[in-house]
């Protein structure tokens, strides 16, 4: 009979637990979704700071949710977005790291790349970029790495050049 008390007990703790990070998850879909409405995070850095919050204290309070991968590569778009570059590297980094089987790894390495040339690194955007064709050759940002590799070492008036061809 204690046995099956215990069993009861442990069910409904886990089901009291996926329940809260339901509401949880749901509450930061909710928010999220208002910022995807805005045109971009710099518009509305009040609501961006929200979602960076909400998502900060999902990760704390689910540490082994499975949906933390995209979460964090979330972050990382909304860091990008508000130009805080180098939050928007770790939360990359992290993704890629953390959750390296997760469908966002790939994705999260090219964005570090990304983020490296905007903090004016070229050469460790160029090794990034590199990284990324060595480490996913058949992913569909392959080419546009190689691109990237390309432009990283043009003057502005040999990337206006560029874009108009």
């Amino acid at each position: 009979m204690k046995y099956i008390r215990y069993l009861l007990y442990v069910s409904f703790m886990f089901s009291a637990c996926v329940n809260d990070q339901k509401k949880a998850f749901d509450q930061l879909l909710e928010v999220q979704s208002r910022l995807m409405q805005v045109e971009d995070a710099m518009s509305n850095k009040v609501l961006a700071r929200e979602v960076l919050e909400a998502y900060s204290f999902f990760l704390d309070a689910f540490p082994d949710s499975e949906n933390n991968a995209e979460i964090l590569f979330n972050s990382g778009q909304v860091y990008k977005g508000l130009g805080k570059n180098l939050n928007a590297l770790e939360c990359f980094y992290l993704v890629h790291s953390k959750f390296p089987e997760s469908s966002w790894a790939a994705l999260a390495f090219f964005q570090q790349a990304d983020c490296f040339e905007a903090i004016d690194q070229r050469l460790t955007a160029k090794n990034t970029y590199e990284e990324f064709i060595e480490r996913y050759p058949d992913h569909p940002y392959e080419s546009q790495a190689k691109e990237m590799i390309q432009m990283l070492y043009l003057t502005d008036e040999e990337l206006i050049k560029q874009f108009e061809k």
